[in-house]
């Protein structure tokens, strides 16, 4: 008997670093020679450690040139070169070497309970194949009812599993290009019986549905299964993050973001990623020269956008400036070896920048500005993250959203790798705390906002359209309810959709009924989105919260970034009211 059952089968070429890492006492016997120049009894004497092991590890720090031997009050004394110092200072993973190795790498996903094989392990076959088996009794499995999560994510984890033998490996790269997933089948003898080939790793609900099949009677069946595996992938609950920030890392106004991209060019050290709903070649064509200057300098960029789901003619419109972009690109010697056009949306509305610098260290900017797009005469809002440990959730958020084509999606490996990198860094005991806003926690912080708020709540949005109830002004009418001492402003620039002006100022007169305003901003407009309540809460991020919601599908369609720190929301209210004076609390409309 032959029994068949569908799999995902997928391979690719990887790259693999084999190398020990460093233990914790080598980098705790740096410390200790740091402090003080010691001797091998000193060492022991001071650890409690064995002789051997202290050796040991002085041996290695030697060898990569961390410690060295030196004549201290005339004995001699194991101390920290200055690159040892330089080292264990930083705060950052002591220097690591590993050997590379290149190799194809393939395994197989059945679809009845979500295992996974090494390619090896298992004999699989085409429809084709499967149909030219001489067996006279075949039963092939039909899976009903949901199937193995095949994300980027959940790939990438079942690869280095595959992958990495030991904890001397790890996986460090993969070749996209050479990346397949094809659906095909496993096949299972069961000769007298008695199963053959199905691999000892397979779960008991795999091998007791392999039972059940083979026990049917009747022959060369199409048998229906329900599938038995993990429904879905869980999404990690926003992660909150110490950080230092710095009153310069909240950027508002138009010509301010031009100068921050600007700035990020010249500064980035090898690598730039940039999100930008909206393109238009003619405001990258304005921006070429400073590119140019930082592809010469080595610095490679990837370009993605998000325009899709805003209506046919939109995403045309952003499909030809990204055609246009590209062929710019192309025709330009300096730019065109280092500058990537990503040609298919990635269906997000979110605006991100990843950068790094000579340090070795990455930041992050999020907020409301369309990097390749905006004229920069709006006001914007956008925070520049520092902290590795936030900057690794940003790079994790644009895997999920670029990670479409499974392990294909160079961009998407990348972040993952450059995520799990930044995550062994050290935490740092920052001045503030970050977390960032994904999907339909958009509607979460702002019922904390309104919900919380004791004196002032102050909210922009560029749109005001049909979720204006529901998404901005409910908010406000049950925080009055709540407290009607409370200071509420909600401020936006453009009515939109089905809402016209008529409709915007009946609501204006409602909230004004209701003890709070709603007031529409003209010139500059107001690009920018943004909450912030009382002295030391903001948010920032790309969704208008008076005129769209995000799609409970895709978290990743609208991201922003909670900060809580000293005086910050004081602060940016009383940027936004220098901008716009009839947003101040008392101003006439």
């Amino acid at each position: 008997m032959l029994i068949a059952i569908p799999v995902f089968r997928l391979s690719c070429g990887v790259t693999i670093d084999k190398g020990r890492a460093w233990s914790v006492v080598e980098e705790a016997v740096l410390w200790a020679v740091n402090q003080n120049a010691a001797s091998v009894a000193d060492l022991v004497a001071e650890s409690g450690l064995k002789k051997q092991v202290i050796v040991a590890a002085l041996s290695r720090l030697m060898r990569f040139r961390l410690v060295e031997l030196s004549i201290v009050g005339g004995a001699a004394k194991f101390v920290s070169s200055q690159y040892g110092r330089d080292a264990i200072l930083d705060g950052k993973p002591l220097p690591f070497f590993p050997k590379r190795e290149t190799k194809r790498v393939g395994f197989v996903i059945e679809r009845v309970t979500g295992d996974y094989f090494p390619q090896g392990q298992v004999r699989v076959a085409s429809r084709t194949g499967l149909e030219s088996d001489s067996d006279p009794d075949k039963r092939v499995i039909v899976v009903e009812g949901g199937g193995p999560v095949v994300s980027h994510e959940a790939n990438l984890a079942r690869l280095s599993q595959i992958a990495v033998k030991g904890f001397d490996e790890q996986l460090a790269g993969v070749d996209g290009r050479t990346a397949s997933m094809r659906s095909e089948y496993m096949l299972i003898r069961v000769i007298d019986g008695v199963i053959r080939n199905l691999p000892d790793s397979a779960s008991s609900k795999l091998r007791r549905i392999v039972e059940r099949v083979a026990s049917l009677p009747g022959a060369n069946a199409t048998i229906p299964v329900a599938y038995e595996g993990p429904i879905a992938e869980i999404e990690e609950a926003p992660t909150s993050h110490r950080i230092d920030f710095r009153p310069q890392d909240l950027i508002v106004g138009g010509s301010a973001h031009r100068e921050l991209l600007v700035q990020l060019m010249a500064s980035a050290n090898s690598r730039m990623i940039i999100h930008s709903t909206f393109l238009d070649h003619r405001k990258f064509r304005d921006l070429m020269p400073e590119i140019r200057m930082a592809c010469v300098r080595g610095v490679d960029f990837d370009l993605l956008w998000g325009a899709e789901k805003l209506g046919e003619d939109e995403e045309s419109k952003n499909a030809l400036s990204a055609v246009e972009i590209a062929r710019m690109v192309r025709e330009d010697p300096d730019i065109g070896r280092r500058f990537r056009v990503h040609m298919r949306s990635t269906g997000s509305h979110s605006k991100l920048l990843l950068a790094d610098n000579e340090d070795g260290d990455w930041l992050a900017a999020i907020g409301s500005c369309n990097w390749f797009s905006s004229p920069f005469g709006a006001v914007e809002l956008t925070v520049v993250l520092r902290t590795q440990s936030v900057v690794a959730d940003v790079a994790v958020a644009l895997q999920r959203m670029a990670g479409r084509r499974g392990l294909s999606d160079d961009i998407a490996t990348e972040m993952s790798f450059l995520a799990r990198n930044l995550r062994r860094l050290p935490s740092v005991e920052g001045n503030a705390i970050a977390t960032l806003i994904l999907g339909d926690h958009h509607d979460v912080i702002m019922r904390t906002g309104s919900g919380m708020a004791v004196r002032k709540v102050l909210a922009g949005s560029n749109r005001l359209g049909s979720t204006a109830r529901p998404g901005f002004i409910i908010q406000a009418e049950a925080a009055m309810a709540r407290a009607s001492e409370l200071d509420i402003t909600l401020l936006y620039s453009i009515a939109s959709g089905p809402l016209k002006k008529r409709h915007a100022r009946t609501l204006a007169e409602e909230a004004a009924e209701n003890g709070f305003r709603l007031v529409r901003l003209d010139k500059p407009p107001l690009h920018g989105k943004f909450l912030a309540w009382d002295d030391d809460d903001i948010a920032v991020t790309s969704l208008n919260w008076g005129s769209a919601r995000t799609a409970d599908d895709f978290p990743q369609s609208e991201i922003g970034v909670h900060i809580n720190g000293s005086g910050i929301a004081t602060d940016l209210m009383r940027r936004i009211e220098s901008i716009f004076p009839n947003a101040a609390s008392g101003s006439s409309l």
